[in-house]
């Protein structure tokens, strides 16, 4: 990460300053990138990042190893976009439209299938706090 960012400051000829005066980016933060001083970053510190550098968000989520974030950012907008793109289709080629939302719809579906991994809840069971399970011999 430290040397994508280094590098493409140098592409864009930029300094870190400018980089975080235009972008609104915390320059502390910035440098303890650069520094390979930090690993993780919030949605926000990617999107920010990601625009300032000019690339796409997925490249930074890679980065950091998170593209499930990228995936969850990307599903939270695909209703909003297919309502967009079907409202500026639909006048000049209904069944086009139709059939594109349809085809987007299944692709949500298939994909929301394939990437979901449920998280293991973290909890005390009852039997660890001296309080037996109900249906556990006795």
């Amino acid at each position: 990460m430290a040397s994508f960012v280094r590098q493409r400051l140098a592409e864009l000829e930029i300094s870190q300053s400018d980089f975080c005066r235009r972008s609104t980016f915390d320059q502390g933060l910035l440098s303890k990138i650069q520094n390979s001083l930090i690993t993780s970053l919030s949605i926000e510190s990617v999107l920010k990042l990601a625009v300032g550098l000019d690339v796409p968000p997925r490249k930074v989520f890679e980065l950091i190893d998170r593209i499930d974030l990228h995936e969850l950012v990307m599903q939270s907008y695909v209703n909003e976009c297919l309502s967009l793109f079907h409202d500026c289709i639909e006048a000049e080629s209904p069944d086009w439209a139709e059939e594109a939302q349809q085809l987007i719809a299944e692709s949500i579906s298939v994909s929301r299938s394939s990437t979901v991994k449920t998280r293991r809840r973290r909890w005390v069971a009852e039997e660890h706090q001296g309080i037996p399970l109900k249906g556990a011999d006795s």
